[in-house]
């Protein structure tokens, strides 16, 4: 290498050294940008769900028993022999109609006495015969015998009356065993019941009767026909509970013009209608329990709003709200635990 060349190699390095320290001179590093911190606080994102009408059980029903509405007892009010039955046992029978008549021979021929002796007082007492006409005792005695004559004839009249034995009430005969020729005594001899309309008995326990307050009818069927309902009015039920079985007495009345219920026959009676039973329900997710009460956290408008409420029936995964929610009202079922009142929320998109 000639002496020109290698001086020409040196004023080129020499200008490259140059460029690079003019460049690295110009050059400053950048310092890293300060994080900013924003004052505005996350919103918790929640889950919801919607207060809905469910079913939250089966009717309520209890065991009750069908009764006669009127029940009267046949009775027999003069002895003697029975000449004459003219209904049976099981029979339908009306209200005045002549069920048996006992044998009148020996009570018309006392009838007659006294009707002969009746008017053989008299007929004296109008002819002047007695003894001594002069003898107001005299005349006193045939007035005596007119009187008892006439009592002998009331007598016989009322013993004929009852010697016809009739029906008290309208009904089915029962426990009627009257046959001709037999003698019976006074008392009594058979039972009408009257079954149309019926009466349904039942023993409500205190948790029902609340149920039933307010109520004029219910519902029930057989258990031989489930999907046959009927009603019945509400006639009676008892102000005081009865202590030893802590139940209240309840009677209703039902038409029973086929006479299809018999007394003695039992039948569910629904102390609810499956309306009753489809009720404002909540997952039991969304209750939060205080010492204060029961509340739910409830998004409105984008918002957390504490509301207390009110609890009824519990079935599985889902509880009765009585009050403080409204069907449709969402309630916070994740994090509400967290939550303060009328905090800002963001929910969650539904899966």
């Amino acid at each position: 290498m000639n002496s020109r060349t290698w001086h020409k190699l040196m004023l080129g390095g020499a200008m490259l050294a140059m460029v690079a320290m003019t460049a690295a001179g110009c050059t400053k590093a950048e310092e890293p940008k300060p994080l900013v911190q924003s004052n505005v606080p996350q919103k918790p994102t929640v889950k919801v769900s919607a207060a809905e009408l469910r079913t939250i059980a089966d009717p309520q029903e209890v065991v009750a028993e069908i009764a006669a509405s009127d029940q009267r007892d046949v009775v027999a009010k003069a002895s003697g022999d029975v000449k004459k039955v003219y209904k049976q046992r099981g029979d339908q029978v009306k209200k005045g109609e002549l069920l048996f008549e006992l044998d009148t021979t020996d009570v018309l021929l006392q009838k007659q006495k006294a009707e002969i002796s009746l008017r053989t007082a008299q007929q004296n007492l109008k002819n002047g015969l007695f003894n001594n006409p002069d003898d107001p005792d005299a005349q006193q005695s045939l007035k005596d015998q007119i009187q008892l004559a006439q009592i002998g004839i009331q007598e016989a009249n009322r013993t004929l009356e009852n010697y016809r034995v009739e029906a008290p009430i309208s009904g089915i005969l029962t426990d009627f065993s009257v046959k001709s020729g037999m003698t019976v005594s006074p008392g009594n001899v058979g039972v009408i019941q009257q079954i149309n309309p019926v009466k349904i008995k039942a023993n409500i326990t205190e948790e029902n009767a609340e149920l039933v307050k307010g109520k004029k009818e219910l519902s029930f069927y057989s258990t031989s026909q489930p999907d046959v309902l009927q009603k019945a009015k509400i006639v009676y039920f008892a102000d005081i509970m009865d202590t030893q079985q802590r139940t209240y007495a309840m009677e209703l009345q039902t038409d029973n013009a086929k006479q299809a219920w018999k007394p003695g026959a039992k039948v569910q009676l629904r102390i609810t209608e499956e309306a009753e039973e489809n009720v404002l329900t909540i997952p039991t997710t969304a209750i939060v329990r205080e010492e204060s009460g029961t509340y739910v956290y409830v998004n409105a408008a984008g918002k957390a709003e504490k509301r207390q409420v009110e609890l009824g029936r519990l079935n599985g995964m889902y509880q009765e709200v009585t009050k403080g929610i409204q069907q449709g009202e969402q309630v916070i079922v994740s994090g509400q635990h967290q939550l303060k009142d009328q905090q800002e929320i963001e929910i969650a998109p539904a899966k």
